[in-house]
């Protein structure tokens, strides 16, 4: 089965987070999933993004320390799976690490002018999950597309309805979509399924 490293979002390693982890483990997936705010957590809405983003902001040398840490704990092949901020680290990942082996993005990814380079590893699966309005997907989505697909990536770019960062996330009641949510988790399990690392 797969090596699934999971990198949370700006609101830090949250019970979803948390809790899908354990599901995938379940699953018979080995499953890093790191905390990189040693414990603190954010709720959403339009407070606790802003203190998210103030807490983030300057942090970004230790986050991305605490990422590449846990990064270099996992032997062999790994799948990276990202969230917001995380999908971002998780993206740059793929592009530049040769052990990725897939990645998959959740509200988050795409290239960004002056930040990302638009370049994709030969081969690597990419799947994004957005919904379809959501306020914090301002990347150039369509173009990292065209970059992994002339790359010879199998890309699935999924959209949900609604406006929900992370519509998966049932502890946020303001972005939180059961239905959506369930498909997002039927639909890792299909991306994951095709690996047996």
């Amino acid at each position: 089965m797969a090596h699934v490293l999971i990198l949370h979002s700006a609101l830090g390693l949250r019970p979803a987070v948390r809790s899908l982890a354990d599901d995938l483990r379940a699953s018979g997936h080995e499953v890093s999933a790191p905390d990189l705010f040693e414990g603190r957590t954010f709720e959403g809405g339009e407070e606790g993004y802003a203190e998210a983003v103030a807490f983030t902001r300057g942090r970004r040398g230790e986050i991305q320390a605490a990422a590449d840490t846990a990064y270099a704990s996992i032997t062999g092949p790994r799948i990276v799976l990202g969230f917001s901020m995380g999908a971002g680290v998780a993206q740059e990942y793929a592009q530049q690490k040769p052990e990725v082996v897939g990645a998959i993005l959740v509200g988050g990814g795409g290239l960004y002018e002056g930040w990302t380079e638009p370049i994709w590893r030969t081969g690597v699966p990419l799947a994004l999950h957005h919904t379809i309005d959501d306020p914090w997907m301002d990347g150039d989505v369509a173009g990292m597309i065209q970059v992994a697909a002339r790359a010879g990536a199998d890309v699935s770019d999924y959209t949900y309805p609604g406006n929900g960062h992370l519509f998966f996330d049932e502890g946020l009641p303001l972005e939180y979509d059961a239905a959506s949510a369930a498909l997002l988790r039927a639909r890792l399990d299909g991306f994951l399924g095709r690996f047996s690392i």
